[in-house]
């Protein structure tokens, strides 16, 4: 396995897009959407290839979240999943590295939604205890069911952040967080 330079979503061969997605679709048993495909791109995309194509992949994209009253410029991890044959070797981490750092690098703070909280903290991320907003068409709404799944990590130009405060999240279809 060796590791794949990183490129934007604008760079990617639409032959590497469908083999991308089909990838996604299989390591999220049939429950990656549409929505979730589009929240993909339009970031930096990581990546790990083995014999049969693409193991590992996570992106992380532009977003803006208010923390504190203040919005910040976020990179938000998306579409992150190692194919099921794969797991357990590592890829993932590897991945996540590769997008912690380009997050330091580039944004104000990182964030992202999961159910595995485990793994995210062992990276460095640290979960979010505050209430959950969107800012949707008809004006700011609570998100209590994303609460419990936000995670954060911090970067170099990361403002002091009160971790139990409110997180408010720009508007987007499909999943807001």
């Amino acid at each position: 396995m060796h590791h794949r330079p990183i490129r934007t979503a604008d760079a990617l061969e639409p032959s590497f897009g469908r083999a991308l997605r089909a990838m996604l679709d299989a390591a999220y048993d049939g429950d990656f959407s549409d929505d979730d495909w589009a929240h993909a791109l339009g970031g930096t995309h990581v990546w790990i290839e083995g014999a049969d194509g693409i193991v590992s992949h996570g992106a992380v994209v532009p977003r803006t979240v208010v923390c504190g009253g203040q919005a910040l410029r976020v990179g938000y991890v998306e579409a992150v999943a190692t194919v099921a044959a794969q797991r357990r070797r590592g890829l993932g981490a590897e991945v996540m590295r590769h997008l912690g750092d380009l997050i330091r690098d580039r944004y104000e703070l990182g964030v992202l939604s999961t159910g595995s909280h485990a793994f995210y903290a062992a990276l460095g991320w640290e979960r979010w205890r505050g209430h959950s907003f969107v800012d949707a068409p008809d004006g700011r709404t609570r998100t209590p069911e994303d609460d419990d799944g936000l995670m954060v990590l911090r970067t170099p130009r990361s403002p002091v952040l009160d971790l139990a405060g409110p997180i408010v999240a720009d508007w987007r279809t499909g999943d807001v967080w």
